[in-house]
């Protein structure tokens, strides 16, 4: 999904990342991952491209989705506060987008 960029602030990448979702969570996967992504400083928007993989476990399932993430922040500090971010897994790819 490529984004026309208007604003020089906001870096546009597409990324592949597995999502914590716990357990009894009010939405569908998807859903709940772009949630939980949306509520990270920094980012200003998230579409979830697709479902990659769903690994079940006791308490939460862990989705991997590609998403294309708008943020504030370069690539460098989004990488970082993905990675902080206790929902998050693993960050398989983070791509600037090529416009």
């Amino acid at each position: 999904m490529g984004t026309t960029q208007t604003d020089p602030t906001v870096t546009t990448v597409t990324a592949i990342v597995a999502v914590r979702i716990p357990d009894g969570a009010g939405f569908d996967l998807t859903t709940e991952a772009e949630q939980r992504l949306a509520a990270i400083e920094g980012v200003r928007a998230v579409s979830v491209d697709g479902l990659r993989g769903i690994q079940p476990g006791l308490s939460a399932t862990i989705a991997t989705v590609a998403v294309t993430i708008e943020a504030t922040v370069t690539i460098n500090e989004l990488r970082e506060r993905l990675a902080e971010t206790v929902c998050i897994d693993s960050i398989d790819q983070l791509t600037p987008d090529s416009l």
